[in-house]
């Protein structure tokens, strides 16, 4: 069976290794202050996405997994929500570079199989930032 802790951290620890200016978490409680995704280049929390097992009918390994992993960024501005976005398309490209660059995440999967991105943005009335997030799915594939 899988170990999703494995995966998680091996995530947690590519990043570490290869991104400076970064507060990164892995399960933390979703963050919600503005002002920590301000600080730096931004926030990243590390999360377990789903687990699926296919039955597989060649080697001695029976069954397909596809471990999903969720890393959310969130970059904010207390300029203009357009900054906020530019923050945050620039930690998305270093931190998709650093995903793309490690298929196997620490040897803990087979490949990856694909990303899914999704984002979100707020804006904060009262405290004039502004919020933005995108959350990356990391589909990936091991043989159990």
């Amino acid at each position: 069976m899988i170990n999703m802790t494995d995966i998680t951290q091996a995530v947690e620890t590519i990043l570490n290794d290869n991104l400076s200016d970064y507060v990164i978490q892995r399960n933390p409680k979703r963050n919600q202050d503005a002002n920590t995704a301000a600080r730096g280049k931004g926030w990243i929390g590390i999360y377990r996405g789903g687990l699926d097992y296919d039955a597989h009918t060649t080697g001695s390994q029976p069954w397909l997994a596809h471990p999903s992993v969720i890393v959310e960024i969130q970059a904010a501005s207390f300029l203009s929500g357009d900054d906020a976005e530019d923050r945050l398309q620039d930690a998305e490209k270093e931190i998709m570079d650093v995903l793309t660059a490690n298929k196997k995440l620490g040897n803990t999967v087979n490949m990856t199989m694909g990303y899914d991105i999704k984002y979100e943005f707020n804006e904060d009335e009262e405290a004039q930032i502004y919020f933005h997030a995108a959350i990356i799915t990391i589909k990936t594939e091991v043989r159990a």
